[in-house]
């Protein structure tokens, strides 16, 4: 499978702009997301960790503390099942940690509590065991479902002293054995209450429209591949004005703290796809102006391509810059780079961003699609 993009016909690739991860604005203090703990004897993936703000090097992880902080409006609407008839009322709030927490009540008085993790890759209906509690108070044991691959859900059932904490207290505590999540319980008072009515009055009165989906500026097949993947609400790169082959990346994006983008190219030389990956990173070891580590993995031979992942570690004045990159060549001799960047603090992140695209080209391939068309 490969992703359409403007193809260049040369024999090297453009060396990625390496220092544009450092240009990033560092987001207000975050919390770490907990990474739940599956149920002994059973074995499950866990939860990417929040997105860290960008800051000088390894020591901005050191700065995080505190719940994070909502960003905009609570947003609060009536859901109706497939045959129309009303189902629930949810509200759900950005934070800056890059998540989204979701508060969806029935009119029985069923509540959920949902948080939505970017980039994630959950297994479907798997469990994992976390407490919640408000302001370290009404500690609540549950079990978590993934009830989509970036949604995680904690159901808490009639519980009206959590409920009315909700709206009262300061801060959400999410938290498994190993970490936890804060959030700050701004505006919470009102919307919890106005949830209460909507849910009573079975959402008469509480209809919103969904907006229209938004145009996406990626060409088709790298939207799917993106979207597959678990990102949300990417902010678009705008090469605009930049000359095509002074462009780092054919298309590229914001992703919380980190910087990702895609180039593409067809071969028409016999080189490997070693040989390819190679060449790419002695490019952004060269605009690297300290100490450079470059790793390359091991090959993996799918139908129709072949796929590696590596990764190109620089030191910068301000600290070190980690390039998590997957490449694969297809038998069409097309070469295909994606890379995520950012400080040492996103490491992490930028690598699972990797792997979760890495994860949807293995599944497209092992299906037999077929490269989709520009």
């Amino acid at each position: 499978m490969t992703v359409p993009t403007c193809r260049a016909r040369s024999t090297s690739l453009a060396a990625l702009a390496v220092l544009a991860a450092l240009a990033l604005t560092a987001a207000p203090a975050a919390a770490q997301q907990p990474k739940p703990q599956p149920k002994p004897g059973a074995e499950a993936p866990k939860p990417p960790e929040a997105a860290k703000p960008a800051g000088e090097g390894p020591k901005a992880a050191e700065t995080m503390k505190g719940p994070a902080a909502p960003v905009g409006e609570w947003e609060l609407r009536a859901v109706k099942a497939q045959d129309g008839q009303f189902s629930y009322c949810v509200t759900q709030s950005k934070f800056d940690s890059g998540h989204v927490l979701v508060i969806a009540r029935t009119k029985t008085g069923e509540v959920n509590i949902a948080l939505g993790i970017p980039g994630a890759r959950l297994p479907p209906d798997e469990r994992w065991s976390v407490k919640l509690s408000v302001d370290d108070k009404a500690t609540r044991d549950r079990a978590a479902t993934a009830a989509q691959a970036d949604l995680l859900v904690v159901p808490l059932g009639s519980d009206e002293e959590v409920y009315g904490l909700l709206g009262t207290g300061r801060q959400l505590n999410i938290q498994s054995n190993t970490d936890r999540i804060a959030f700050q319980l701004k505006g919470t008072k009102k919307v919890l209450g106005d949830l209460r009515s909507c849910a009573e009055k079975a959402g008469a009165g509480f209809e919103t429209k969904a907006a229209a989906p938004a145009k996406s500026p990626f060409p088709e097949a790298l939207t799917a591949v993106l979207a597959a993947a678990g990102f949300r609400e990417l902010q678009p790169v705008n090469f605009e004005g930049v000359p095509v082959n002074e462009r780092p990346a054919d298309f590229a994006w914001r992703n919380g703290h980190l910087f990702g983008g895609v180039r593409e190219r067809q071969v028409i030389s016999d080189s490997t796809l070693a040989e390819l990956a190679n060449e790419y990173a002695d490019g952004l070891k060269k605009r690297c102006p300290g100490e450079t580590v470059a790793a390359l993995g091991e090959p993996e031979t799918l139908p129709g391509l072949t796929l590696r992942s590596g990764s190109v570690d620089c030191t910068m004045k301000d600290g070190a810059l980690h390039i998590a990159l997957l490449y694969y060549l297809t038998d069409a001799r097309l070469f295909t780079v994606f890379f995520h960047e950012g400080p040492a603090a996103e490491k992490e992140n930028a690598i699972k961003a990797r792997d979760s695209i890495a994860g949807v080209i293995r599944d497209v391939s092992r299906k037999g699609a077929k490269p989709p068309a520009k």
